[in-house]
Formats: structure tokens, sequence, C-alpha cells
């Protein structure tokens, strides 16, 4: 771990609107130095950033939970990583919701903003901004984006694995995976790979590396109606058959407007 921190105060910025919104992904990005940050979706603007293993404590756990996760994978599905690709199973468990020391971000900030909004509630959203090659070079060293060939990247998935390595690695670093299916293409995934449980917003020198906008509960309903208006739906980042029915279930469909079906006779003007 890297204990020679310089505290920085965290930026926020609030959105009420596209407008605002779009006002605070330009001032973030220019604090970043006019890079493309990661933004990440909370519809609780007071839940920290910590990942799934963490946030329900079970790093007892994770060793356990993860053998379990691979003796009984193969059988549910045929193309599983091969053993030795232990970056390869902890995204794969990742993507079926298994608690891991992952934590989900998005390139893109309409997505994180999907994810703020998606459930209806009382509560001011937050999207976090991260600039991933600062996170890096605070924690590595390194200005770049980590890789899952990389040694140090190696280390911290190993660990989720193994409990017979000498020197563990608490290093928190932002990952980059391959797009190994299309629901990691359409949401823009990347990753932060987190080696401790300490959140990333309760640093006091988080605010190198990230920023958050806040969202006031009474500006959910109009950012996700225009969402929707732009096509950002469970539907399309969730790209498979349950989710289009779910989907299409719930639309308030106008008959004036309606797609005719199938079995509908064209008009002819008379």
């Amino acid at each position: 771990m890297n204990k020679s921190r310089v505290e920085s105060t965290l930026t926020e910025h609030k959105a009420v609107d596209i407008t605002t919104f779009t006002a605070a992904l330009v001032a973030t990005s220019r604090l970043f130095g006019n890079t493309r940050p990661w933004w990440r979706g909370q519809r609780d603007s007071n839940w920290r950033l910590r990942t799934g293993l963490h946030r329900k404590e079970l790093e007892g756990k994770e060793i356990n939970l993860n053998a379990r996760f691979r003796l009984m994978a193969k059988a549910r599905r045929g193309d599983c990583p091969i053993s030795a690709d232990a970056l390869g199973w902890l995204f794969l468990m990742q993507h079926y919701r298994l608690p891991t020391r992952l934590l989900d971000w998005s390139q893109s900030p309409l997505v994180a903003l999907y994810f703020a909004l998606e459930e209806p509630d009382h509560n001011d959203a937050a999207v976090w901004a991260l600039s991933p090659t600062r996170l890096n070079l605070v924690e590595a060293k390194t200005e770049s984006i980590c890789m899952p060939g990389s040694p140090t990247v190696g280390r911290l998935g190993i660990h989720a694995f193994r409990s017979d390595t000498k020197q563990r690695d608490e290093q928190i670093l932002s990952v980059l995976t391959e797009e190994a299916n299309a629901r990691h293409m359409v949401q823009q995934s990347a990753f932060t790979l987190h080696g401790r449980s300490e959140a990333l917003d309760e640093r006091s020198d988080c605010g190198r590396f990230l920023t958050r906008i806040r969202i006031p509960s009474v500006a959910k309903n109009g950012l996700r109606q225009l969402l929707a208006l732009n096509g950002v739906t469970r539907a399309s980042l969730f790209p498979d058959l349950e989710n289009l029915a779910a989907e299409l279930a719930g639309l308030d469909f106008v008959d004036a407007l309606r797609v005719p079906e199938p079995s509908d006779e064209p008009k002819v003007a008379s």
C-alpha cells in the first residue's frame, strides 16, 4: 500500500438536468487533464466505492467462494476460462454477480447515469468519475492502465484463489479486460481490482483521481426519461432476450404510433 498520501479535496458537481450534467462532464475531463475518465453510477450518493466482496465482508470466504464457483461453473457454461486464468475467472464471476474484488466502471457517462437512476427512490444519486491513469500512478507508479497480462494484476488475481503466497499485494488498480461478451461491449466495461478493503473515496488523497456528480432525487425522473428517449435502456445495456421481454412488457404503447402486427392487412385509400 502506498502510505505517502497527499491530501486532496474531492470535487463535487450537482446535476439537475442534461445541461448541468453535460457541464459537469466537461469540467471533470478538464480537471483530469482533458483525458477520458471512467464512470460509475450509484443509486445512493452515500454509498462508498467498495467492492461487493468487501462491502459484504466476505474476505474470509473469498477463496472458498471462488473455488466452489470454479468447480460448479463448467457444467453450466461450456466456455469457461482455463484453470490458470485467475483474472478471467474473476471477470466471469463478476459478470454473474458473485461478490468479487472487482468494482465495475464504464467508459460511458450515460451508462453510469443509467445505473445511478435505474431504481426509483428518494435518495440523491451519484455518478462517480475516476481518472484510471492517476489512480495507477498513485498506487503503482505507472500512468498506464493495467491489462490482464500485467504481472501486478496477475498477482492480485492469484490472491483471490490462493492463500499460500508469502507477500500479499494490496494495491487498487485500474484494469481493462477483453470484451468477452456483448454486455461488456455495450456497457463499455472497465474495472478497478482491489487488493484491500478500503473504499476509494475514503482515502484522504482521493481528490487526486476521483470526482463526483450528485443528482438530487427530484431530478431523477426527468433525467431517466431523457435517457430512455436517447435509447439508453435496460434492454440496450443487457442485450439478452430476458431483458428485452421485460422492457417490452413494461412499455406504454400508444395506438396511434403502434407498429402494425404481421396479421394486419394494409389499408388501401379509396
